[in-house]
């Protein structure tokens, strides 16, 4: 009986240590399914380590801007007079934009090209070869300057008056004489006749006929009136007088020369019209040609000077661009207070945006590097553009330091206008076919700067373990090693790590 009773009590014993077995042993099972469901429920995020192409960028944003933005200004005072252009209007390089009154100064441009052209006249007549009809007026204009020589030289009397002059004092003594004869022989005959028998010498034989005819002859030539003998006397005083007259004269033109104040001219006139005649024939002289020479650079200098005053009262287009601004009113002086200029022209040849890039990322990048711009004004379209300028000094703002760098957007036919912000992304390394994971499921100790990531060993099970990571962008990196293709990588609390781990406290 008590051994029934023993078995019972076994058995009975048995059966309660099992009921508690499968109760423990069901609890746990539960316990750890409601774990592993509560562990599953926490995964905020997973991925799968897979290969491909990673790019880094280096970004920045800005706004389009003109490539030349350049304020234009007169460079002499005064009045507006024309505006020729208005605001929006593209015009070319030089032309003309706005002008001041000018009325003085396009006179004096007249003038000095007047001068200019009368200097040029002048040497080209200098040296052009002569002309036939120019030889002959210039040997004309000798022939009449040797002609007027002669002439003043003949105010002069010749050999010829002077003899003339002296025959007159000649033949004026031989009327005094006959007239002193003519007195002597009236006193001798009283008037009646002449006898010249008693002048003829004894030895000279004279025929009786020819005497009486001589005396006749004489007597009818001398015969005078009888009376006071006062005409005898008015006719000798008559011949001395003209004797004094005569020898005066004779005198007179035995002494006297030529004009010398009229040949010094004709002198004159003859060097100079030979001057020219020679030459027209042996062509201008190198002093000649060299005054001349200067005279026609001086009247270009002159032209060019009023030019130049000219066009410092207009204000001309440097370059193909557009007409931003103007600040001009006609009948009024341009703006002088500096804050607004009187014209401002852009270049809306190329489009431009300066983009600050950080002091870690700028030796990166260089001059004629590619760049992909976004625009927050045409979402859907990303065009390219090249970096053509990078500031060699920084700007420092605080404890930011960053250069600016200026991209140049490629021609496009897209709806850029100026002022649009855009957002620039350079591309400046590259890997092909490398192991990626996104960059939100590794984590960076700040200590020591190592890399974890967590994985999932079994369902509801995780671990953090270290990776090393290579290249790396804004939103991917490179697993170097730690990982492998195909691997889970979840995003869990702290909390959900393998338990045997977190009472040890250590990480697997």
């Amino acid at each position: 009986m008590r051994l029934i009773k023993r078995l019972v009590y076994y058995a009975l014993l048995l059966g309660i240590i099992g009921i508690v077995f499968l109760g423990a042993r069901t609890y746990i099972q539960q316990r750890d399914v409601a774990e592993l469901e509560n562990n599953t429920a926490n995964i905020l995020d997973q991925a799968v380590v897979e290969r491909g192409d990673l790019e880094v960028t280096v970004g920045g944003t800005g706004s389009v801007r003109p490539a030349r933005e350049v304020p234009l200004m007169f460079e002499a005072p005064g009045v507006v007079g024309e505006i020729l252009v208005s605001e929006g209007d593209f015009v070319a390089a030089g032309e003309v934009i706005a002008r001041l009154e000018t009325v003085e100064l396009e006179s004096a441009l007249a003038s000095a090209q007047i001068a200019l052209d009368a200097q040029q006249i002048a040497f080209d007549a200098l040296t052009a070869p002569p002309r036939e009809a120019d030889i002959s007026v210039a040997q004309a204009a000798v022939d009449s300057a040797q002609a007027a020589l002669y002439a003043a030289y003949a105010t002069a009397p010749s050999s010829q008056q002077i003899e003339i002059s002296r025959l007159q004092t000649e033949l004026s003594r031989n009327r005094l004489w006959q007239a002193q004869l003519q007195r002597d022989l009236l006193a001798q005959s009283g008037g009646v006749g002449i006898n010249i028998s008693g002048l003829i010498p004894e030895s000279v034989d004279v025929p009786e006929d020819i005497l009486n005819s001589v005396n006749s002859a004489l007597s009818g030539a001398f015969n005078m009136p009888t009376g006071t003998g006062q005409n005898t006397t008015a006719g000798l005083n008559q011949a001395e007088f003209g004797v004094e007259i005569a020898d005066a004269n004779f005198l007179a033109d035995s002494q006297r020369t030529a004009n010398m104040g009229s040949v010094a001219s004709a002198q004159a006139a003859l060097a100079n019209a030979q001057a020219n005649l020679d030459r027209l024939l042996n062509g201008a002289s190198e002093i000649d040609l060299q005054i001349a020479a200067a005279g026609l650079r001086q009247a270009q200098l002159a032209v060019q000077e009023a030019q130049l005053a000219l066009d410092r009262t207009q204000i001309i287009a440097p370059f193909d661009g557009t007409i931003a601004e103007i600040n001009l009113t006609v009948n009024e002086p341009p703006p002088s207070d500096g804050l607004s200029s009187p014209v401002l022209m852009i270049d809306t040849s190329e489009y431009q945006i300066d983009f600050a890039i950080d002091e870690t990322d700028i030796v990166n990048l260089a001059v004629g590097q590619s760049v992909q711009l976004r625009f927050d004004a045409i979402p859907d379209t990303t065009l390219t553009g090249r970096i053509t300028r990078i500031n060699p000094t920084p700007s420092i703002r605080g404890q930011l330091v960053s250069f600016p760098v200026r991209v140049t957007i490629d021609p496009t036919e897209a709806p850029v206008r100026l002022g649009m912000s855009a957002t620039a992304a350079i591309l400046v390394d590259q890997l092909e076919d490398a192991l990626i994971l996104p960059n939100r499921f590794i984590r960076i100790d700040r200590a020591t700067q190592d890399a974890f990531v967590t994985i999932e060993l079994s369902p509801g099970r995780y671990e953090e373990i270290p990776v090393e990571i290579g290249l790396r962008n804004e939103t991917e990196s490179q697993i170097v090693s730690g990982l492998n293709e195909g691997d889970r990588v979840v995003l869990v609390p702290r909390g959900s790590f393998d338990p045997i781990a977190q009472q040890t406290g250590q990480t697997r």
